[in-house]
């Protein structure tokens, strides 16, 4: 061999051994999550480690709105309309629309439709082309749905729910179980599980914060979360006395009060001992949430065992010490919604994963800088106060290089896509979405530019995260 081949040899042996190798695990066919080298992955279908960098909101009303719905429909086709007028998910031009979402994703190197892409949109549109989550959304958690006069909340411990739960992801599942490309199945958005400040303040109670408490107080005694309340302060008094003392029960001089006669109670919301009916009521928490978690996970497994598990989408400063243990026991990948900069959100994501040892990802989050069209509405991400979509996609690189440098946090799905401007329909909130692609699908390029670079790197920094 002469020299010249010698030396071609030597840098081709030199590259492979510098150059950093992803090799593959496993191939199963589907997605999970492994911790190799101290370091949480994603693993895809074919053995390959990723992580989730997703876009929020592929939603229709945002293409369709006053001010671009005719060059949407210039664009991909009068059919993404159907004779009813509505969105027609089975039109060549809904096809045509989403493959352009897609191709978009891959040049931004962007790989999963995350939380909110629009369940009125046929997954078979692209849930070959892309990752996906799906949404399992069994009670109304969440907040903004009581105020839309949504609900009540269910009794957790009846059979009755149970039913319900069983059938909704019999069909779900049925549909998705063999998918190769559904990274899992994701609960409430944003779950209430105390009453938010601005509530308490506006119903002035702040003892009777917890809302599926509340809904299970309001049960007869038929009811088997009634039943299951009434046991547990069984654990927690002496007797049925001590409990009504500090419920603000009366207790007859002659006949006392039995458990059962507090059971057919419904007054429960003006306790006497505030101290003690709120210990009670927080000590129940922890019930509802393993039974709830519990269940769903046992059901999900008995229609789907070849997927992942996130459970609710939370608020990353809502993951309290009640709900935690659930999350532990019956999660596989905890799911936050954080908007904050990286520096103050990470010292949060480490105590959950502190208390849980599971990966996580942030399901929602983005900053915001609200432009000319956006001005009555706002825009979501605007509390970090950026003053320009130059330092939005500042603050954007440094969130990712953050979390992807951080060894449990395995994606972060971003909270927008295109650009809403105040005169579109609302969706899940009052606020603007955002968007690095404006309403119609140009770049914002002061920002996807920065996007196209950090996203690329996203595993390369993941493959070197370190405690």
């Amino acid at each position: 061999m002469n020299t010249r081949f010698k030396f071609f040899f030597l840098i081709i042996a030199v590259s492979f051994a510098i150059a950093p190798t992803f090799a593959k695990e496993k191939a199963t066919g589907f997605i999970h999550v492994k911790q190799i080298d101290g370091v949480w992955w994603f693993i895809g279908p074919d053995g390959e480690k990723f992580v989730s960098n997703g876009v929020n909101h592929i939603e229709p009303h945002l293409w369709l709105a006053p001010y671009n719905k005719e060059a949407t429909l210039k664009k991909y086709g009068s059919d993404m309309i159907g004779d009813n007028g509505f969105f027609n998910t089975n039109g060549k031009a809904a096809k045509k629309w989403i493959n352009r979402q897609v191709e978009i994703c891959e040049d931004l190197h962007f790989n999963t439709f995350a939380k909110h892409t629009h369940d009125l949109i046929d997954p078979k549109l692209y849930k070959d082309q892309i990752y996906y989550v799906i949404s399992l959304e069994t009670a109304p958690l969440s907040g903004w749905r009581e105020v839309k006069g949504q609900g009540p909340r269910p009794d957790v411990f009846s059979v009755d729910y149970r039913r319900f739960v069983d059938s909704q992801l019999q069909k779900i599942c049925s549909e998705h179980k063999d998918s190769r490309n559904l990274l899992g199945y994701l609960y409430t958005d944003v779950p209430s599980w105390i009453m938010g400040r601005a509530v308490q303040k506006e119903r002035d109670d702040f003892v009777m914060i917890y809302p599926w408490v509340n809904a299970i107080l309001g049960l007869g005694d038929s009811s088997p979360g009634k039943r299951r309340w009434v046991e547990h302060l069984k654990s927690r008094y002496a007797s049925s006395i001590e409990a009504a003392k500090v419920w603000g029960f009366e207790v007859s001089p002659t006949y006392g009060i039995s458990w059962d006669y507090m059971a057919r109670l419904t007054s429960w919301f003006k306790p006497v001992d505030e101290s003690k009916a709120n210990e009670d009521m927080r000590s129940f928490l922890p019930i509802i949430a393993d039974k709830y978690y519990g269940l769903h996970r046992e059901l999900v497994r008995k229609h789907d065992s070849n997927h992942l598990v996130f459970g609710d989408k939370n608020m990353v400063m809502w993951h309290y010490d009640f709900v935690l243990p659930a999350l532990k026991k019956h999660v596989d990948v905890i799911s936050i919604q954080a908007y904050g900069r990286w520096g103050d959100d990470s010292k949060l994501v480490a105590d959950i994963y502190k208390a849980t040892g599971k990966p996580i990802f942030n399901g929602d989050g983005c900053y915001g800088f609200a432009g000319p069209n956006q001005q009555e509405w706002g825009i979501k991400g605007f509390r970090t106060e950026a003053k320009s979509v130059e330092e939005v996609a500042m603050m954007y690189k440094e969130t990712m290089e953050g979390m992807m440098s951080t060894p449990y946090v395995v994606g972060w799905h971003h909270c927008g896509y295109l650009e809403q401007w105040d005169a579109s329909e609302r969706g899940d909130s009052p606020r603007n979405e955002n968007g690095f692609i404006d309403p119609f699908e140009k770049y914002r390029t002061a920002w996807t530019d920065v996007i196209k670079e950090v996203n690329g790197r996203a595993v390369k920094l993941h493959e070197a995260a370190t405690f």
